[in-house]
């Protein structure tokens, strides 16, 4: 069996994921989590792994 084209790639050459892509992902979040109840002022003390787990528990 020859080795394919989609084997010999690296990983290397995976797609670097983008700082204003993420910024986007959790305003975005945070307007869900706003929606559910939370308050601006709760937002803005959370970091991003509080508010990734308050929308799992809220399921917003």
């Amino acid at each position: 069996m020859r080795i394919r084209r989609a084997m010999r790639k690296k990983p290397l050459r995976r797609p670097v994921k983008k700082p204003r892509l993420k910024r986007y992902r959790i305003k975005q979040q945070k307007s869900r989590l706003e929606g559910a109840g939370y308050t601006e002022e709760q937002l803005v003390h959370m970091n991003t792994k509080e508010i990734r787990a308050a929308i799992r528990e809220t399921g917003a």
